[in-house]
């Protein structure tokens, strides 16, 4: 165990440029940076009371739309994002920094439900406004999307099963697409909702979502509370937050929503320049697909698929 940070991406983004950046952007000097994160992609690290995140392949050019969205509803939705520029082809994004534990640092339950909450009030909240400069996905293309992707790289027999299932999965699409269209978040997990003083919770990275069928943005969340033995009380009290749909909804919701995510993640995949698009992950989530369509939606989680 060590609490030795990693190295600075020089590779990619040098430092004082960095915090020059942050610094202009803030008023005042930014500090040594604390780093957050760094994957192949992009590194998010702190300055004070700051937060930079910096997208070496921009990936969720609708930050700016999503957290105006975010900013227009009250209580505000998410971190306040500050500055937001694109330099030297990367985008680069500075929000202020939520203090507070996370619900994995709380493990609770309880956490889970805060998280819950929050995430369908704002959904809720925004599925009342103009959601039109937002990347959409139509939930009713869901189904048949991958089959429109080259998935020579899958089991033949997990890409047979994704055809002959068409028509029951076109059904749960088209009853989903009578729910009103929001922000669908898709990685809503307990690392990112910081708890508050007054028990709500503030969710972070809302730069991925797009509009589209909430319901899909509970799949992990849920997935963390099979964890805790709380399934039932994390979806109830989103259902009732929400206002809109009810138990047949995210039965449905939690049949497609794996097709949805493994399309996403080839996409990203794709827009990274890897050679090859999350093959095992696709295999995992078209399995998770036909596992709910077989044994029912709330009897099998990614997570246990993943460690199996």
């Amino acid at each position: 165990m060590t609490d030795e940070q990693p190295a600075w991406p020089t590779e990619h983004i040098a430092l004082d440029a960095a915090s020059r950046w942050v610094a202009a952007a803030c008023g005042r000097e930014a500090g040594a940076p604390q780093i957050l994160q760094i994957k192949r992609w992009g590194v998010t690290a702190r300055f004070g009371s700051v937060v930079l995140k910096a997208s070496f392949t921009p990936l969720f050019p609708q930050v700016t739309e999503v957290h105006a969205l975010l900013e227009s509803i009250v209580p505000a939705g998410g971190p306040r994002l500050i500055a937001s520029e694109m330099v030297d082809g990367q985008l680069w994004t500075l929000f202020e920094h939520i203090p507070g534990a996370t619900a994995e640092q709380v493990g609770t339950p309880a956490a889970l439900e805060a998280t819950a909450r929050e995430l369908a009030r704002v959904q809720a909240a925004v599925a009342r406004l103009d959601l039109a400069r937002l990347p959409a996905c139509d939930v009713r293309r869901v189904p048949g999307a991958l089959l429109e992707d080259d998935l020579s790289d899958q089991p033949a027999e997990l890409v047979q099963w994704l055809r002959d299932a068409q028509p029951s999965l076109q059904r749960d699409a088209d009853a989903l697409a009578e729910l009103p269209l929001s922000l669908d978040h898709p990685d809503v997990n307990s690392s990112n909702a910081i708890l508050l003083d007054d028990g709500r919770a503030i969710l972070l990275d809302w730069e991925e979502a797009t509009a589209g069928c909430p319901l899909f943005s509970l799949d992990r969340l849920l997935d963390e509370a099979h964890g805790l033995s709380a399934v039932e009380r994390v979806r109830d009290v989103y259902l009732d937050t929400l206002g809109a749909g009810g138990l047949e909804q995210v039965e449905r919701a939690l049949r497609l929503v794996p097709l949805r995510r493994a399309q996403e993640n080839r996409a990203y995949a794709r827009a990274l320049g890897w050679s090859r698009p999350h093959t095992r992950l696709t295999t995992r989530l078209l399995e998770l697909a036909r596992r709910r369509s077989t044994h029912g939606a709330l009897n099998t989680w990614l997570s246990d698929l993943l460690a199996g």
